[in-house]
This record gives structure tokens, sequence and C-alpha cells, in this order.
């Protein structure tokens, strides 16, 4: 779908060195948990050839770095640069521990989204989303709801009783009760929806979209800076490609990374330049490119869908219930327009990993009950070969446009609608 980055002759030049700016998901875990993903993976995977080294400090700002080598197909070594571009510290001061705050943010934020009309697209552009949005709140409500109807069966019962130290004790025993199934119930609900996360995520996504989060702006800035010096290397530091892969919230960042560092980029010669691919994985940027006031974001995304030097490829599956899968997220830049006659030349190539072909059916059926770790899986091993291989895409000969170009794009998927399309 997407143009060579800077021309067949060098999307098609085999890959030596490489570099890997990886933006992970609203996680306040830091990178050692995603360094161990990686040795994981390359682990599961002993006939690939890859090895991972030691995590260290990086020398760009807020970032950790380890080297990957693997076999470059001609009997010498490839190296992969990998960089964590950080914002787990900005993460974990958005995780505040009171029950009641979190509840507080989870009726809030849920009820802007209801307002603003964004809750109601993201229903039509897929369902799952919708449901894991608005899952926390509802629970909440029916929760309150059980709370309400149990104390009020209780003040019946114990007016219906004489008054005497039975029926008060009996009272104080029974609002005790009721108190501990109330807050079981709660801490079940916790560990089923991950309520903590998901509404963390969408309550520092709304205020980033009304411009709320110069904290996330200033990293974004810095990380744009140590993607634009990398098109400028020459000799022993030149690299074949830059990979920039973004995951889960980290999709939105990725854009906005390469959208800030695309005019300095292109200021290079397009021959001397790497190539520059753009990976996103179990996106859900929709959250924040329906929301109102996210101007500037939807100019960058426009900005990448118009753009010529860059492979875009995302890879998201329909049944991870977290994610848009096979969305265009671009595709909110047409709001208001007429469809275009032929494709964008930076739109997306949109993949399905094909899960149920990767596992055994047992093992599938544990990974679709288990919704975090499908949505983690995109970053990890499958029991059996897939289209999707990310340690090949990332330590492997080939750049991404290349290893991609085989595989079929999913355009105008329509599974997961709900009341028609979203209105352009």
């Amino acid at each position: 779908m997407n143009p060579p980055a800077t021309g067949d002759d060098l999307t098609e030049r085999p890959v030596r060195r490489r570099v890997v700016l990886y933006l992970g998901g609203f996680d306040p875990q830091g990178p050692a948990r995603y360094h161990a993903m990686v040795k994981a993976a390359a682990a599961a995977r002993p006939d690939a050839g890859v090895t991972v080294g030691p995590r260290r400090r990086g020398d760009a700002p807020h970032t950790s770095s380890w080297t990957l080598r693997w076999p470059d197909g001609h009997g010498g070594q490839g190296e992969t640069q990998y960089h964590f571009l950080r914002w787990d510290d900005l993460v974990r001061a958005q995780w505040p521990r009171s029950r009641w705050r979190l509840v507080a943010l989870t009726l809030s934020a849920t009820a802007r989204m209801v307002g603003n009309g964004s809750l109601w697209r993201i229903l039509q552009t897929s369902w799952p989303a919708f449901l894991a949005l608005t899952l926390p709140a509802f629970s909440l409500l029916a929760l309150g709801l059980l709370g309400l109807v149990l104390g009020s069966g209780w003040v019946a019962l114990t007016r219906a009783l004489s008054w005497g130290w039975g029926s008060a004790g009996l009272a104080l025993l029974g609002g005790l009760i009721g108190w501990l199934v109330l807050t079981s119930a709660f801490t079940w609900l916790q560990s089923r929806v991950q309520m903590d996360w998901l509404m963390r995520s969408a309550r520092y996504i709304l205020r980033q979209a009304r411009g709320q989060t110069p904290e996330l702006e200033a990293r974004i800035d810095q990380h744009a800076a140590t993607l634009a010096a990398l098109a400028g290397q020459e000799g022993t530091q030149r690299v074949d490609e830059v990979l920039v892969v973004g995951h889960s919230s980290g999709c939105m960042l990725a854009v906005s990374v390469v959208a800030r560092a695309l005019a300095r980029w292109q200021g290079h010669p397009a021959q001397t330049r790497p190539v520059l691919s753009l990976l996103t994985l179990g996106q859900c940027t929709p959250v924040l490119s329906f929301q109102p006031e996210a101007h500037g974001f939807r100019r960058e995304l426009a900005l990448l869908r118009a753009c010529e030097t860059l492979t875009w490829v995302d890879v998201s599956s329909p049944v991870d219930g977290c994610c848009f899968a096979l969305s265009d997220p671009t595709l909110v830049c047409l709001d208001g327009l007429p469809a275009p006659p032929t494709p964008a030349p930076g739109a997306p190539k949109c993949l399905n990993p094909r899960w149920v072909q990767c596992f055994n059916p047992q093992g599938y059926r544990a990974l679709k009950r288990d919704k975090m770790a499908c949505h983690f899986q995109y970053l990890q091993a499958t029991e059996l070969p897939g289209p999707c291989d990310l340690l090949n895409w990332v330590a492997g000969p080939r750049c991404l446009a290349a290893a991609t170009a085989a595989l079929p794009g999913v355009t105008d998927y329509r599974g997961l609608q709900r009341f028609g399309s979203p209105r352009r």
C-alpha cells in the first residue's frame, strides 16, 4: 500500500544495521520488562539465531538501550540497536492508589466521552474498544445500585424489627457484610477489566487532547529529535533502516514522534538517509483522534497519511479487545471531505496476525480468555510461525517494506463496526 521510502532499490537492499525506536503503552513498568520480553522472544526462536545483549542507559535523554545481533543471510552478522524511548515515569505520576479517586476519574472520563460524542464514534468503529472503555463506569454504577438496594432493604428490615441491642448488632453485622461484598466486587472488577489501567489511560488521553500534558509534549519533542538525528549519520555510524515501533497507547506517541521529525528527516538527501519505517501494534489511536479538541494530533496523522517517504504497517487482531482492529487510524483525516480516488501514499498497511493459526486450539482459547495477555501478544513469540513475525522485522535482513510486501493488507474491514461506520 505504501510506496518505498527512498526508492525500490533502497527498500530491497539488505539491512545490516538497523535502529529500532520503541514506544510502549500506558505502562508504569520501565524498560526492564520489555528487555525481558525481547530476550524471551529470541529464546523461543533458536532457529533465528538472534542474540540479545544486556540493557544499558541510552545515549539520548530518557532512553534505555540494548543490542540485537542476527545472521545477515550472507555469512555475516547484522546488528540492531534497540532503543526504548521512555515515558513510564510520566505514567507513574498518573497512578494514584486511592480507590475513590479511581472511581471519580472513571466516571468523569466516561461522562466526558459521552458528552463530546467520541464514545459513540468509538462504538461505530469498534464495539470491543467501546466495551473496554465503558465497562468500568457501567460496572461501578451497577455496584452503586446494588449497594443502594442492599442498604434500602436492610433499613426496611431493621425498621420492621423492634430496636434493641440484638437488632442493633444485627444491623451492624449486616452493614459490615454488605461493605465486604461491595469491596470484594470492586476488587474482582479491577482484576477482570483492568479498570485502573484503562481509565487512567483514558483520562490522560483526554488531557492530552485538550493540551494539558506539557510534560508529555516535551518528551515527544525529545524523542523526535532523537529520530531526526539518525538521518544524518555517516560512515561507520550510518544505518540502513530506522524502525519506529509503537504498542497500544505508544502508537499515538509514535505517530507524533515521526510527524515532528519528518521535516528534519526529509532535509537530508534521499540517497543518504536510512529507510524510515513505522510499525504500530495493537493501536488505540482513535481514543485520541476522535476527541474534538485533538486538532494538532489529527494534523500529525494527516502529515503521515500524505507522506511518500514512509512505510507504515499496522498490526492488530480482532480478538484483542483493547485495540481498534484492522482500522486505518488516518481515516479521521477525511472528516468532511470526499473519499480520495486513490489510496493515500502514507496510509498504513493493516495486517491481521491471525493468531488462530499460530497456536494450538487450547493455547488459542487461553489467549482469548486473558485480555491483557492478548494485548501484549504482539510483542511475544507464538507457538507456531505466523504471518507477522516481529522478531524477524526488528532483527532480520529485510526492511519492513520488503518483509511485509507479500502479505495481503486488510482494507475496509467492518467486522467490529456497529450502527454504521463513523460519519466522515
